[in-house]
Parts: structure tokens; C-alpha cells; sequence
């Protein structure tokens, strides 16, 4: 006999506050909003990025195509676009360019994994052959660097 965990009352939350069922649900929904943050930058990246305008939370507005700037003056609550936002801080620390790299390529990394969800793959055998695949490149990336 399995364990039945029962679902939390709704009186306990938040008005807007939602219970998601299964895993594969709550897992969807961080897809999409990783995907949100995406688009929201992606069109700035590159030599030819568009500029954005930004009014920031103390009504000041500017003009940037910079990623980095972008993601700071927004306001993210979602737990997985924080988590984008804080690998785009890191790699702006570590290297001082490639934030709208991280967003896009996590972003396009999740998407792949929600096309695998779908087909029935557990998000333990992705991960796995993401950790697979990244092995494999670091592999043959191994004697390229000058």
C-alpha cells in the first residue's frame, strides 16, 4: 500500500498562491519561466541586440542592451528565474560578460528537458544525460584551449 501525502488546505496560503500535483507539473512551470527570462533578454544578445527601455522600481528610466543591467532592475520572485538570475551574477563576477549566455543557454537546456518530460523520461535520467553530455564535451574540449 502507498503513502498518500494529502495536498496542503488553500487557507493556509497567500490569496494567488498555488498547489501544484506531480512532479512533472511543478517541474513544467520552472521550465516556463526560465523560458520567460529568456525571452525577455534574448533579444539583446549579440552585436546586433536591440536596446531595451527599463523603468526601474524608483521610476527611473534608461536605455541598455547590457543583460546584466536588464535582470538587476527586475523584480523576479519566481524561485527558478532567481536561480537564473544569480548564474548570470556569477558568470558577470567570474568573467565580466556572458550574463545573456547563461539565460539563453540554461533557458534552451531546460526547453530540451521539457520536450523529454513529455515523452516520459524521469527528471533524474535528464539530469543524468546532461551530466553525461557535459563530460563528454569537456572531453573534447580538453586539448582546444590556447
Amino acid at each position: 500500500m502507498a503513502l498518500r501525502v494529502p495536498s496542503a488546505s488553500t487557507n493556509i496560503f497567500k490569496e494567488g498562491y498555488k498547489t501544484l500535483q506531480g512532479l512533472e507539473e511543478a517541474v513544467i512551470r520552472n521550465i516556463h519561466a526560465t523560458k520567460e527570462m529568456s525571452e525577455i533578454t534574448r533579444t539583446s544578445f549579440g552585436p546586433y541586440g536591440r536596446n531595451k527601455m527599463v523603468v526601474n522600481r524608483l521610476e527611473k528610466l534608461f536605455v541598455t542592451s547590457d543583460a546584466a543591467t536588464i535582470i538587476h532592475e527586475l523584480e523576479v520572485v519566481h524561485p527558478a528565474a532567481k536561480i537564473l538570475v544569480m548564474a548570470s551574477q556569477q558568470q558577470e563576477a567570474e568573467a565580466g560578460d556572458g550574463t545573456n549566455y547563461v539565460i539563453i543557454f540554461a533557458s534552451e537546456l531546460l526547453q530540451k528537458a521539457e520536450y523529454l518530460l513529455r515523452m516520459g523520461l524521469h527528471p533524474s535520467e535528464i539530469a543524468q544525460g546532461y551530466e553525461i553530455a557535459f563530460t563528454k564535451t569537456m572531453e573534447l574540449l580538453e586539448g582546444t584551449f590556447i
